[in-house]
């Protein structure tokens, strides 16, 4: 078992110990290598708010671990509960800031139906299954991407597509898409087109995307989810317009994903002005609502409200139990003119808040274990369980007149009683209280080589999913780590089912 945190060097790409260094308000991650001396990445740009976390989920860093980031050799079952399969590396875009595609690997990556048929199967034999997005590259740039989908759903998958969106500005396109019934996630940085100038060096891209999500609005049949890659100085000052999209928009777009923008790029083939870190992405998010502070939360925490929830009918989030500097998450609420942060419902800080929902949690966990949620005896035992322990909780934390209205202790009870006879959270809350939709909105923190380490990747539930070359295993590989094996394995796939195609 490994006693330290590892993280990879620059220099040599050793897999060498770690730790992290607080200078001036930032936090860095020092590699400390033998043979090239010490190197730094850094990780955060907030030291408070990256050190809060860890508190607020209880994180000890100095808990053993046995990752060391030699994912060749480790047999750990991250049991992934999200799986991103890459379909392809072909891609209609090639931004300077993705080594997805041909031009960053060297070569193409686009196996045959065969391939999927193994690597779906696999997926398919977890318990329980995970949910498999379809990644790339582009993956509309398969002529076969249907029947993918189709192979993905015969098994009993629930499939989705993450894409740049310009395969979908083709109406007949978008119609097949929204048809297959496959939930989109299509990036959009902002509805402003020098910013795709800036980040992606296609000015054109926006007109197409625009198109596309226009198409969205007419042929899809769920609400979807925008990917946004946030910059400094490049779409910063465009977040709080592109929010108010989302909110026009929320007939079809329930999610706002934000992706640090991170450095992969080689020198001399993109210049950004200043790094940009999950707490600067948090904090332009905030600074566009001047009406109210907007609170992100570790997404890791969720994990403790399994059980409760589950006794409402509701599913966890897919990130439940994530290191505490992982994905973090907020959400935002709309009244029907426009989306609020939390805070001008609550009464109370929302860290505070949901510290007590953890504790809570875990004290309620051991008389819930002892109940069947599926057993409706049971479950409405376990339901005046969780209300009696988190109503006090909620009177001292909401603001109920701002909630409710005028009458708002009626409308909570009208809320409560609605619960226990079965009815949804979301439509007792919609029809009792000023809240008429809520969008989530979660910052998600790709690692690359220079900031990778062991500590985040020992339990993450997020993976890659691929074909062993040599033995024809599947497997998994944590989401963070996988820009460090890609290339390799990729390339003997496509040298694989190159040879298959030759001999048949």
């Amino acid at each position: 078992m490994a006693s330290v945190n590892y993280g990879v060097c620059d220099g040599c790409r050793a897999r060498v110990p770690t730790e992290h260094v607080i200078r001036r308000g930032k936090v860095y991650l020092r590699k400390n290598c033998p043979d090239c001396g010490p190197n730094e990445a850094l990780i955060s740009a907030d030291a408070a708010a990256w050190q809060r976390k860890r508190e607020l989920c209880h994180f000890d860093p100095d808990a053993p671990l046995f990752c060391t980031l030699r994912c060749e050799t480790c047999r750990h079952n991250h049991k992934p509960r999200m799986v991103f399969m890459d379909v392809t590396n072909r891609c209609n875009m090639n931004c300077p800031i993705c080594i997805a595609n041909i031009p960053g690997m060297g070569f193409e990556f686009h196996p045959p139906l065969s391939y999927f048929e193994k690597v779906l199967s696999g997926l398919a034999r977890l318990n329980p299954k995970p949910v498999v997005q379809l990644f790339g590259g582009e993956p509309t740039m398969r002529k076969d991407l249907f029947e993918i989908i189709e192979l993905g759903r015969s098994k009993g998958l629930d499939l989705r597509i993450v894409t740049n969106g310009l395969r979908l500005a083709d109406e007949d396109y978008c119609r097949r898409i929204c048809d297959s019934k496959v939930h989109v996630l299509i990036a959009f940085d902002g509805r402003d087109p020098g910013i795709y100038e800036r980040l992606r060096k296609n000015p054109g891209a926006y007109e197409k995307k625009v198109k596309a999500l226009e198409n969205l609005r007419k042929f899809s049949r769920h609400r979807n989810t925008i990917m946004c890659c946030v910059a400094r100085k490049i779409n910063d000052r465009h977040m709080r317009d592109l929010i108010d999209f989302c909110h026009e928009s929320r007939d079809f777009i329930k999610c706002l994903h934000l992706i640090p923008l991170t450095e992969t790029w080689e020198e001399g083939e993109f210049e950004a002005e200043i790094s940009t870190t999950t707490e600067d992405v948090e904090q332009i998010i905030d600074e566009a609502f001047p009406e109210g502070r907007v609170e992100f939360l570790p997404m890791g925490p969720s994990a403790a409200l399994r059980l409760p929830l589950l006794f409402f009918g509701a599913v966890p989030l897919k990130f439940g139990g994530v290191h505490p500097n992982c994905e973090t998450a907020t959400y935002l609420i709309s009244d029907g003119n426009q989306f609020w942060p939390l805070s001008r419902y609550l009464k109370r800080p929302l860290d505070e808040i949901a510290e007590e929902v953890v504790s809570l949690s875990e004290r309620l966990e051991p008389e819930l274990s002892r109940l069947d949620p599926q057993k409706w005896l049971d479950r409405k035992r376990g339901q005046v369980k969780v209300l009696r322990a988190f109503l006090p909780l909620l009177f001292r934390s909401l603001n109920f007149r701002q909630l409710f209205g005028k009458d708002p202790w009626w409308a909570g009870l009208c809320v409560v009683g609605g619960l226990l006879i079965g009815r949804k959270l979301k439509q007792q809350v919609r029809k009792h209280s000023t809240v008429r939709d809520a969008m989530l909105m979660v910052v998600l923190p790709f690692e690359e080589a220079h900031s990778v380490e062991a500590a985040r990747l020992q339990e993450c539930p997020s993976a890659f999913v691929y074909e062993e070359p040599e033995t024809g295993e599947v497997k998994t590989m944590p989401v963070c780590v996988w820009g460090l094996y890609k290339n390799e394995i990729q390339r003997k796939i496509a040298e694989k089912y190159a040879a298959s195609s030759v001999a048949k």
